[in-house]
């Protein structure tokens, strides 16, 4: 999904509906602050306008200012070699 994502309105529109249905799952504890992190170092301009579309003092504003360093994000995302988080970021390069 991040790899598809600009600044345009639809894909904040998107990001919102993506962590609004994790927010939603009850039966595991789904890595929301991990998804944040990698947003935010990935496509941080994407992360900063999704930011900005939230209301102050919510949950969802409130886990936009956790912070998390992105290598254990992306070890907790099992993702774990280069060429992997390479393949996902910018997608395959066949």
């Amino acid at each position: 999904m991040i790899r598809r994502l600009n600044r345009k309105g639809i894909d904040i529109l998107e990001i919102k509906k993506f962590f609004g249905s994790i927010s939603e799952i009850r039966h595991i504890v789904p890595p929301t602050v991990e998804f944040m992190t990698v947003l935010k170092v990935y496509r941080p301009v994407l992360f900063h306008e999704f930011r900005r579309s939230l209301v102050p003092s919510t949950g969802m504003w409130f886990l936009t200012n956790v912070n998390m360093d992105v290598g254990q994000a992306l070890i907790n995302l099992a993702i774990t070699d280069e060429d992997q988080l390479r393949n996902l970021i910018k997608g395959s390069q066949i």
